[in-house]
């Protein structure tokens, strides 16, 4: 009922400020009775699930419908279809899987279907905005292969360390004040650092590469619980980006307009440059969602979705957006920390990460902490494959509350009432 109440009213204000008919306030209410649909029919396989996570996504999705509508009315009504489809493969999942401890048997078709799909994509993966990230099936679909990757390696690498972290925790020799794990049971993660390598050279997409890196190093930290190899991990990657940085010419130009945009405000500063101003203007409070769109702001739907916020609704608006990440986080961590089998534990910790370094990647990215990436904003900005992926990731983290989540215990009534 708040999505819905929200949507409506977003909605409502854009539709003024752009002389629009009011009925675009209906369109608000879509996220919200798709979603209220999604929970009840979810409800009648098994009550027993975690009651936070929908409700703090589906705002997300339903601020989405309403800062899009602001930029593009066409890319809103995109967003609403991926909304729906969505929300229905997480239901299916929900369905589906029976027990999500079952998904572990899986972990290596994960990683190799994860692994091939990235593959094939810098091999003969379509080109837009200068980055090689989208795969099409002819006359059938066009994704983003490197979202629907992240799902697989999370399966993979929550499998992997459940099956083998006592080997990597307890076994191997002493090196620098740390345990060296054996390479043969280290060997698969460590591919996966040279892989982010791979992938932010070949398809110029440092976003991608922080995202399956931060994935390793949390992983392998769970696993064997040093955080000296995030440190020497996290040195090597440096290095790497370093060198690419000096040897491949777009990734230096990424750098260098993250280091100094001032140096090329026309050309490749641009857009970091209109960001700030953007939130600059949006002040404390904001414009309002009744005021004109911006329309100076490169890539608003996408990569700065969340400066559009800024805009207009200030840094309260954008501290709320960070909280309900926050809350997300908490709560996909706290299913981890309460779930009884290892893999779900290992599972919804992957996928609480992936949700996390999502937004803190993007969000760095906008304040220029770090370069900015292509990266999208789980549930806000525009992007088919990407609402679709984390409706099902979403599908996953319910499912692992359903099934290893222990049930309170019923309170029994007092024989003296």
């Amino acid at each position: 009922m708040v999505c819905g109440a929200i949507g409506g009213l977003g909605l409502a204000l854009v539709a003024e400020a752009t002389a629009q008919p009011l009925s675009w306030a209906l369109r608000g209410l879509t996220p919200a009775g798709v979603l209220l649909l999604a929970a009840l029919l979810m409800d009648l396989v098994n009550g027993h699930r975690d009651r936070l996570l929908l409700p703090l996504c589906g705002l997300l999705a339903t601020l989405s419908v309403v800062f899009l509508t602001r930029t593009d009315v066409f890319l809103a009504m995109r967003q609403l279809i991926a909304i729906v489809i969505g929300v229905f493969l997480m239901v299916a999942i929900y369905f589906l899987i029976e027990d999500v401890r079952s998904l572990g048997r899986l972990k290596y078709t994960a990683g190799v279907c994860g692994v091939g799909l990235l593959v094939v994509t810098m091999l003969w993966g379509e080109v837009h905005h200068g980055a090689r990230l989208w795969l099409a099936i002819p006359h059938l679909v066009t994704f983003q292969s490197g979202e629907v990757a992240k799902i697989l390696m999370a399966i993979f690498l929550a499998g992997y360390v459940a099956e083998r972290g006592e080997l990597l925790r307890r076994t191997g020799i002493r090196r620098m004040g740390m345990r060296l794990p054996p390479l043969q049971v280290a060997a698969p993660l460590l591919v996966v650092v040279i892989f982010c390598l791979a992938i932010f050279v070949a398809q110029r997409d440092l976003g991608a590469a922080m995202l399956f890196f931060g994935l390793f190093v949390a992983m392998f930290y769970l696993a064997t619980g040093q955080a000296s190899y995030g440190l020497l991990a996290t040195v090597v990657f440096g290095l790497g980006l370093v060198i690419a940085h000096h040897y491949f010419p777009h990734v230096g130009v990424r750098m260098s307009s993250w280091l100094n945009p001032w140096a090329d405000p026309q050309g490749a500063g641009y857009q970091p440059l209109q960001a700030l101003f953007c939130l600059g203007e949006g002040g404390i409070f904001g414009a309002g969602l009744a005021h004109l769109p911006v329309t100076k702001l490169p890539a608003a739907a996408t990569d700065l979705i969340l400066v559009v916020i800024g805009a207009d609704l200030g840094l309260i608006g954008s501290l709320s957006i960070v909280l309900i990440y926050a809350l997300i986080a908490l709560r996909s961590y706290g299913l981890a920390w309460q779930a009884t089998d290892r893999f779900a534990s290992l599972l919804a910790a992957a996928l609480a990460t992936v949700f996390s370094l999502q937004a803190l990647v993007i969000m760095g990215g906008v304040l220029r902490v770090i370069p900015l990436t292509g990266i999208t904003t789980p549930f806000l900005s525009y992007g088919g494959t990407s609402v679709v992926v984390n409706f099902v990731a979403l599908g996953l983290l319910l499912a692992v509350s359903r099934d290893c989540v222990p049930q309170p215990e019923p309170t029994e009534p007092d024989a003296r009432a």
